[in-house]
């Protein structure tokens, strides 16, 4: 029942209670794995880092065949600040082939961070091939495909991402700012329009939405001259 309950809370978002009934559940069965694990998630979703991080360990000591448990602790180990301990970790996880978008998004960003793009985007690419609904890695891919002038193929990771989460102010942005590469300034345009309908404030698209209202004024002046 304790664990039960502790999923549920978890589901729910009361991290808080979670940890108290998976610990619970750990005290009562020290070998009980499954619930070790859950219990390092309860804590790493209240940022209670170090605790996730003892919590995974012993389950890695207790069965050191989990490797999808590295790539939790890479996320730990990535947002503390400790890249090597974070690839490690990733590349643990791989040695599965069947763990793809928790290790690669996380190499991914490793790699973004010290510049190595053709790495970054690599891995990126491999969580876009089985997840195509992951939003972080379809925005940090098309982004950097842009940045590298591979327009098409972003556009095609962006509106593949945008059939499963369509209300993604952020995926419209980018959609929008690859058509204005490609000068098709009307489809941008509703792209932009699209954002501000999904968030009103949105800075991005009001200063784009502006660029364009005064290519269009320019455009008719000039017409107007001639």
């Amino acid at each position: 029942i304790h664990f039960t309950n502790g999923l549920v809370y978890y589901a729910l978002g009361f991290t808080e209670m979670a940890t108290k009934e998976l610990q619970r559940v750990c005290e009562l069965d020290p070998a009980d794995n499954e619930a070790r694990v859950a219990l390092g998630m309860a804590y790493q979703a209240k940022g209670d880092l170090g605790s996730a991080l003892k919590a995974y360990e012993e389950a890695l000591q207790i069965d050191s065949g989990l490797v999808h448990v590295h790539g939790l602790m890479g996320d730990i180990y990535r947002a503390k600040g400790y890249s090597g301990k974070a690839r490690y970790h990733y590349l643990e996880a791989r040695k599965d082939p069947d763990l793809v978008v928790v290790p690669c998004y996380g190499l991914g960003a490793l790699a973004e961070d010290v510049g190595d793009m053709p790495e970054a985007i690599r891995n990126y690419r491999e969580v876009a091939i089985v997840a195509p609904d992951h939003v972080d890695a379809a925005l940090r891919l098309a982004y950097l495909l842009r940045e590298t002038g591979e327009i098409d193929e972003a556009l095609q990771v962006v509106s593949e991402a945008n059939r499963y989460n369509p209300r993604n102010p952020e995926l419209h942005y980018q959609w929008g700012l690859l058509y204005l590469d490609k000068e098709e300034y009307s489809r941008a345009e509703h792209e932009f329009d699209r954002v501000l309908q999904l968030q009103r404030d949105h800075a991005g698209a009001l200063q784009q939405l502006e660029e364009l209202k005064r290519r269009s004024e320019k455009s008719l002046d000039i017409n107007e001259k001639r």
